[in-house]
């Protein structure tokens, strides 16, 4: 008896058909009940499983085109160019300058990661810490973790906070004004001049701001909450006991 032969270019036509499949239906073009002979085809093509819904989803590397945090979405299928839930969970809190909280994360990838996250402190690959009285996640080495929760306190580069629509590029003469003009600012003037441009630009405006004036990104997160919460008040240009000495008026006797 002939042995039945099943060829992978049949799965190649169907995702020209559609990009993402379920099992089930790679096992009806296939012709085969068996999963592992869908995965072995599917391995000479090169594919990926989806990060949601258990990996119920498959799809072929060279039709995926990852965003910016590689990430790809197709309908209700999710894909991570770093595997699996749990690889994509650890490698966005490790890689987060302000680690992350749960709901936090849960936005960003589109799924519920409380379980991966478990999982990922139980096996020592990401930690915890309490902060607001919440559990954030982050890089299990101590000093990667210190910053983190150090910019999670100070409020640079927080996960969720608005992304800027566009990549803000900057000329080197205007740069140099924008140095002359900084130049011309006292301390405080510089921190809510650094933090208003900070907020202009939103997720990420901090470090921004501060690669192109050279101050401290701390000192442009200081600003930048300060605004927020009007915390300063307006002072006059002049020094104290400068300016025109009072005229004391006489009154006619």
């Amino acid at each position: 008896m002939r042995t039945v032969e099943f060829q992978a270019e049949t799965l190649r036509t169907l995702f020209a058909q559609q990009p993402v499949a379920t099992m089930e239906e790679l096992k009806r073009a296939l012709g085969t009940t068996v999963d592992l002979t869908v995965l072995r085809k599917l391995q000479a093509l090169g594919y990926l499983s989806s990060y949601s819904e258990r990996g119920k989803f498959y799809t072929l590397r060279a039709l995926v085109q990852f965003d910016a945090r590689g990430l790809f979405q197709a309908g209700e299928a999710r894909f991570s160019r770093f595997g699996s839930l749990l690889e994509t969970a650890e490698q966005f809190v490790v890689g987060s300058s302000a680690g992350y909280f749960t709901a936090e994360l849960n936005r960003e990838l589109g799924v519920e990661t409380k379980e991966a996250l478990l999982t990922l402190t139980r096996r020592d690959r990401v930690a915890r810490e309490e902060v607001e009285g919440r559990y954030l996640y982050c890089a299990p080495d101590l000093e990667r973790r210190a910053v983190q929760r150090r910019h999670r306190l100070e409020g640079i580069d927080v996960p969720g906070a608005a992304r800027p629509t566009r990549e803000v590029r900057i000329g080197d003469e205007a740069k140099a004004a924008l140095l002359l003009f900084l130049a011309t600012l006292n301390e405080r003037q510089r921190r809510l001049y650094a933090g208003l441009e900070s907020l202009r630009l939103g997720y990420g405006g901090d470090r921004r701001i501060a690669e192109l004036t050279g101050l401290d990104v701390h000192t442009v997160a200081r600003g930048r909450q300060e605004l927020l919460a009007t915390d300063f008040e307006a002072h006059g240009v002049r020094r104290e006991g400068a300016g025109r000495v009072p005229v004391e008026k006489k009154r006619p006797r």
